[in-house]
């Protein structure tokens, strides 16, 4: 897999921004600006994207990506935008405080952990401001679907979906309803003894696990 220096980012990620604002080619001279820098560094840095099959560049008229510099560019954003909702609603970061902490560490992630992160944030469809987080996996990994009869001891899964039966059943425990599991034991009839991400245990039957529907990165 290629690997993009953070400049080559941040000029894949504006063309990408600039052409959602204009529906059309990039002129060079814009991206300059975007960017804050000179337009004679924009246009050697085109050049360089275009050597590397990233942009296409049509004289006078602007600069347009390609497919793999699209695909750079969406990842890039959404990199952004899931650590954005991450500080946010996991680290207790205010809206105007994130920017320029998820600027740093959208270019130091890689895109499995990006991936995770968005996972465990149960897939938000939109970052604090409302932009939209593009919902294409970037990482590769093999996602394994099963039910919680098929679950193995000592493993963590998250929870994908659950019965209104279950709903009901989490209710009367006064359990919220978990985004992800472990388990801990499988009892002699088959119940299984399972723990929250917030350390709460309590067993589910063994005729209500194939309700519990799982999900696990295969490594």
């Amino acid at each position: 897999m290629a690997e993009f220096s953070k400049t080559e980012q941040d000029y894949l990620k504006a063309i990408y921004q600039l052409h959602e604002k204009t529906g059309g080619l990039v002129g060079v001279t814009d991206i300059a600006a975007y960017l804050k820098v000179a337009a004679p560094s924009a246009t050697e840095m085109i050049k360089r994207l275009a050597k590397k099959d990233l942009v296409a560049q049509k004289k006078y008229y602007g600069v347009s990506l390609k497919p793999e510099g699209y695909h750079e560019a969406r990842f890039i954003l959404k990199s952004h935008r899931v650590w954005e909702t991450f500080l946010v609603d996991q680290a207790d970061y205010q809206i105007d405080e994130v920017h320029e902490e998820a600027e740093r560490l959208e270019h130091s992630s890689s895109k499995r952990l990006v991936e995770r992160l968005y996972a465990l944030m149960n897939f938000p469809k939109t970052d604090p401001h409302g932009s939209e987080i593009p919902a294409e996996r970037f990482w590769e990994g093999k996602v394994v679907t099963l039910d919680l009869s098929q679950a193995e001891i000592a493993h963590r899964y998250q929870v994908v979906a659950l019965t209104s039966e279950i709903k009901d059943f989490l209710a009367y425990l006064t359990i919220e309803q978990p985004k992800f599991i472990t388990v801990i034991t499988i009892l002699a009839d088959d119940s299984v003894i399972v723990k929250t991400e917030d350390d709460v245990k309590f067993v589910i039957p063994q005729f209500q696990r194939t309700a519990w529907q799982l999900t696990y990165y295969a490594h």
